[in-house]
């Protein structure tokens, strides 16, 4: 496909694709120009690679089906895992973090900003990225044992500054 070809197809696709990511989206509208930017990428990549000829509105309606699907599915699996930060996660800290029950997780990442970068690293690897102690302790390039007390300090700053907010 030429580069011709393709800025006419993406000229007649463009809004079609939008107003569906648009509504998919419930009107967000940072998200849905992600969203779309990443259809159109998507595309761009598979005839690039021979994978697709770009054909139809209904094929670009389905490939950004998929990447709202991705989005949701992806939005859902964050959301789970920093529901174990409140809830009774597997680091055996769960009565420090019973306060956290209740919450949203709009409001836990109100409260995670208030926290000090290096915990609000060490609790984001672990709760949202589900990392082991052995990968944090890597990725931050401490051992094992200072980790581990990083992410003591880590949750108990993150207790003291949802205390603090709350009241």
């Amino acid at each position: 496909m030429t580069p011709e070809v393709f800025v006419e197809f993406y000229q007649r696709t463009f809004r079609v694709v939008y107003r569906y990511v648009f509504r998919a989206v419930l009107g967000d509208r940072a998200l849905a120009e992600d969203l779309t930017q990443e259809t159109f990428a998507a595309v761009v990549s598979a005839v690039r690679d021979g994978r697709a000829e770009v054909d139809s509105i209904p094929w670009m309606i389905g490939v950004a089906r998929h990447k709202v699907i991705d989005h949701y599915r992806k939005a859902e699996n964050e959301q789970r895992r920093l529901s174990s930060l409140w809830g009774s996660g597997s680091t055996g800290s769960a009565d420090q973090l019973d306060d956290f029950e209740d919450e949203e997780p709009g409001r836990i990442l109100e409260i995670l900003r208030g926290v000090s970068p290096i915990h609000r690293l060490v609790l984001v690897l672990r709760y949202v990225d589900d990392l082991t102690v052995n990968e944090i302790a890597r990725s931050v390039d401490r051992s094992v044992h200072a980790t581990e007390s990083l992410l003591v300090r880590a949750r108990h700053d993150l207790v003291r500054n949802y205390r603090g907010v709350e009241s």
